[in-house]
């Protein structure tokens, strides 16, 4: 296991998030991240949710669900997550 990481996040993790990615990266590029990745960290950050909070609800959820379910569960979640 590699010692890795990007703000904490081991680069693995970073690799897995996008290769699992099933919406073609423009989309991501258009919310103005460079990659899966990058547009689940600025979700964490403008929900005010800890990125594990992220990477939970991703695992459940799917990467089909980026644009759709995991930001209404963000939403209703509200600040702080679960």
């Amino acid at each position: 296991m590699s010692r890795l990481a990007v703000r904490g996040v081991p680069l693995e993790t970073i690799e897995r998030l996008n290769a699992e990615r099933t919406i073609a990266l423009s989309r991501y590029q258009a919310d103005g991240a460079i990659d899966r990745f990058g547009y689940l960290e600025d979700l964490a950050a403008d929900h005010g949710v800890e990125f594990e909070t992220i990477l939970t609800l991703t695992d459940v959820l799917g990467p089909d669900e980026d644009f759709d379910g995991l930001v209404t569960t963000l939403e209703d979640l509200g600040p702080g997550g679960l």
